[in-house]
């Protein structure tokens, strides 16, 4: 870090104003009106129409969604969609543990229903869109996941098989938002699409997509109607956390970890049931469950991560491997996802964690800068199936496999890196520099997240005092040329250090008791 703060000259407000100006240079799309039209995604009218003429017709209509919060999300938005016209859908979410991912032919046996339509999952359904066409029953496909190179026999809507759509990289519940967009342009309905971005805004930042273009502009409305939004759910989570600044990292530390719990340790209909509720106290209820489970799933994260990484590290030079594999029959299936995510920060490799399910390996794949379907895609000869993301994927193998599988991936060459790593550090800010005009300068360019990072300067200076709080969280008052401020640190004691001049990586946050700007530490040393 020190040669970060050498590295960097000193800036100004103008230069950090024309810094962030400058990751978004080239950008088509920076309001809600240079939104792409409905009729850009592909057979997006033709799906439009169908669903209007089974509407007309009143055929029994499934939506079918995924357990995590994207599909949660896309359900809740389809459901208060059809309510207001109104007209009578069923909403089926999978279980992950019994029935696993996505539309299944096991479960079209008991869909009593003459159309199904999928949100956030589907473009694998080969099997079961063939029991669809045996039983007369009509499947649009909406997903937004790598498509593989055989498709479901089906209407299909997918950014990423749409050459004239302008964004590939949009969440399933866009897909969805913009599937509502067609249906309300078929039937000319009179309903206010934006009355749904406070929900799309979860799910943008649930499923981690880049912040520039369309999802920035669509999360950046969806923050102002969470913050007036009057739904029993989002009232509750903004009264609980009413501690934090309503931002994208609110949404991604607190309210989206919540929802996902309950489809890792029980049912996600728990959450979707919870974003739906009209009634305020029975909306409190189900949030208490949700505390529950959401403890329950920290707890088992981190036993999980522990072992995974013991296991990992029993491995002969394990360090010069190319991937994290870890295996373990009695890992829960509900948080192998996010161990996988850790593994993958705390070693820089693409992380692999399986355990077992009815005689099958069943895991997630991470990556921060290799893409995990190409990976898996040079396996596919070892894997019962897969799929996902550039980042994220899904994936199942036999148990017989598994030693032929590692083998395969460790012999893998790496594919170059694809991901641009941004620089979080833009240069050196002395704490004479750190004001309010700064802040609302930083302010300008939110939200921040996925390839729009929060901004982060460097600079030296004297930790004068030291107070712990929380659970071993400090707060410090730091002293450079004479000038005084506070800084956070999280998760850590940093009362030896008192009285030390040191190196600090930080970003700024606005403190609302002391109403002031503070320093948020990400990253410190010793200077000696």
């Amino acid at each position: 870090m020190l040669n970060d703060i050498l590295r960097f000259s000193p800036l100004n407000a103008l230069e950090i104003k024309n810094i962030l100006a400058g990751r978004f240079d080239g950008e088509k799309i920076k309001k809600l009106q240079d939104l792409p039209p409905p009729n850009s995604l592909n057979n997006l009218s033709k799906i439009a129409k169908k669903i209007a003429k089974a509407i007309q017709e009143k055929k029994r209509i499934v939506v079918v969604g995924d357990y995590d919060v994207d599909g949660v999300v896309s359900c809740a938005i389809l459901k208060e969609f059809f309510d207001k016209m109104p007209y009578v859908i069923s909403i089926v979410i999978p279980s992950r543990f019994d029935d696993g991912y996505g539309l299944s032919s096991a479960m079209i046996d008991r869909l009593d229903c003459e159309m199904i339509i999928t949100v956030d999952n589907g473009i694998s359904a080969i099997e079961a869109a063939e029991v669809c066409k045996q039983r007369g029953i009509e499947l649009i496909i909406t997903d937004h996941h790598t498509p593989q190179e055989n498709l479901p026999d089906a209407l299909i809507c997918n950014p990423k098989l749409s050459p004239h759509f302008p964004e590939s990289e949009i969440c399933g519940a866009c897909v969805a938002w913009y599937l509502c967009a067609a249906i309300k342009q078929e039937m000319g309905i009179e309903v206010q699409m934006a009355e749904f971005l406070d929900l799309l805004a979860l799910a943008i930042i649930s499923d981690v997509m880049p912040l520039r273009g369309m999802n920035r502009v669509l999360l950046k409305k969806g923050l102002e109607v969470l913050a007036q939004s009057k739904r029993a759910a989002l009232v509750i989570l903004k009264e609980h956390f009413k501690r934090y600044p309503l931002n994208s990292q609110l949404l991604g530390y607190y309210f989206v970890p919540l929802l996902n719990c309950a489809g890792r340790m029980e049912e996600a209909k728990i959450a979707y049931e919870f974003l739906i509720e009209k009634d305020y106290y029975k909306a409190l209820e189900i949030f208490k469950k949700l505390q529950k489970l959401n403890q329950k799933r920290k707890n088992l994260q981190n036993k999980t991560f522990l072992e995974a990484k013991e296991y990992f590290e029993t491995q002969e030079k394990f360090e010069e491997l190319p991937f994290v594999l870890v295996c373990n029959e009695q890992w829960n299936e509900g948080v192998v996802g996010i161990v996988a995510a850790k593994l993958c920060e705390e070693y820089a490799k693409p992380s692999i964690v399986l355990t077992h399910k009815e005689g099958y390996l069943k895991g997630s794949m991470r990556s921060l800068d290799i893409d995990c379907m190409k990976i898996l895609e040079q396996c596919q000869g070892y894997l019962e199936a897969f799929g996902g993301h550039f980042g994220a994927a899904g994936l199942s193998l036999q148990k017989e496999k598994f030693l032929d599988f590692r083998d395969y991936l460790m012999q893998l060459k790496l594919p170059d890196k694809q991901k641009m790593i941004q620089s979080n550090i833009l240069g050196v800010l002395p704490l004479k520099e750190v004001n309010l005009e700064i802040f609302r300068i930083l302010q300008e360019f939110e939200p921040y997240g996925e390839q729009n990072s929060i901004p982060q300067f460097v600079t030296q200076a004297k930790i004068r005092a030291v107070q712990i709080f929380g659970t071993n969280h400090s707060q410090m008052v730091l002293e450079q040329e004479g000038v005084i401020r506070k800084a956070l640190v999280f998760f850590e004691n940093l009362k030896a250090y008192e009285n030390q001049e040191m190196g600090f990586a930080y970003s700024l946050q606005w403190d609302k008791f002391a109403r002031d700007v503070v320093l948020k530490v990400e990253n410190y040393t010793p200077l000696i």
